[in-house]
């Protein structure tokens, strides 16, 4: 599926520079307007140099100026306009509740929209491959990195959660060649995850990563990148949305690892099914 550049723009404005932000938000306000635009119009409204448009259009579009116009145009074609999900102070407990729930469905959606079936498919590979596996996240990517690496164990596939900003380089310096990182960062920009990778792409590792933002350091590193989005209605709710679009991305992945373990694996996960059964019925 080719990917909505509105959808992009959306995803990555937390993390542009303020004179791309001022760019995005003119074509987030009113893409058919933007549609319609000239250089110049856009030079104007935005308040930005003809450069900066020529460099986020390359950027972004892949192509100068009429590219960018292009892309837009092309993603209107199958907009879905997002439903609204910001909580105000005067809403109850349970309007809070269902407008989160409208939000994380419109920023799943999102990503399944902006990923390809091929990268998806792409990391459950690796993962097959792998000899080891490190799972890299630090702060609130430490939740999902933690049941990314439940969900594997529960497949019969050995893997360890990294998230103290030490061991992670201390743990990627041991890595080698046919051994996997999964670096997960919603900004992809955390120093102590990027260095870790650094090192581990030295010593001949693959890495994944699962970010929010496609051009940020730590995507520009990866081997294999998915994309985790926000429904882009409301700055307050963006980091929870990204997790649970993280959270989504890695339940496809292991869903369908489920049905591709060789014979092997098949009577591994069955073991560790059989542990994690045992163990409820004790309590």
């Amino acid at each position: 599926m080719k990917k909505s550049l509105i959808l992009e723009l959306q995803a990555s404005t937390e993390f542009m520079s303020n004179t791309e932000k001022k760019i995005a938000s003119v074509i987030l306000s009113s893409p058919e307007s933007f549609t319609l635009m000239s250089l110049g119009e856009l030079e104007s409204v935005a308040e930005v140099s003809q450069g900066s448009i020529i460099n986020f259009s390359n950027k972004y579009a892949g192509g100068g100026f009429p590219a960018l116009k292009m892309a837009v145009a092309a993603s209107l074609a199958s907009r879905e306009e997002t439903p609204l999900s910001i909580i105000t102070g005067e809403d109850s407990a349970h309007t809070a509740l269902k407008k989160g729930a409208v939000g994380i469905s419109a920023a799943v959606q999102n990503t399944a929209n902006i990923n390809s079936g091929e990268g998806l498919e792409g990391l459950a590979e690796l993962i097959l491959k792998a000899k080891r596996i490190d799972i890299y996240g630090i702060y609130r990517s430490a939740i999902v990195a933690s049941d990314l690496n439940m969900e594997l164990l529960e497949l019969g596939i050995p893997s360890s959660v990294v998230s103290d900003v030490l061991t992670c380089a201390l743990s990627a310096s041991l890595l080698h060649e046919g051994d996997l990182v999964i670096a997960i960062s919603s900004s992809g920009k955390t120093r102590d995850i990027l260095d870790a990778v650094k090192i581990a792409k030295e010593n001949g590792a693959k890495v994944a990563v699962i970010t929010a933002y496609k051009n940020s350091p730590l995507a520009r590193l990866s081997d294999l990148l998915l994309i985790a989005a926000s429904s882009g209605s409301s700055h307050f709710s963006f980091e929870k949305e990204i997790r649970m679009s993280q959270l989504a991305l890695i339940d496809a992945v292991c869903a369908y690892i489920q049905h591709r373990i060789d014979k092997d694996g098949d009577k591994r996960y069955y073991t560790a099914k059989k542990i994690l059964e045992l163990h409820s019925e004790r309590d």
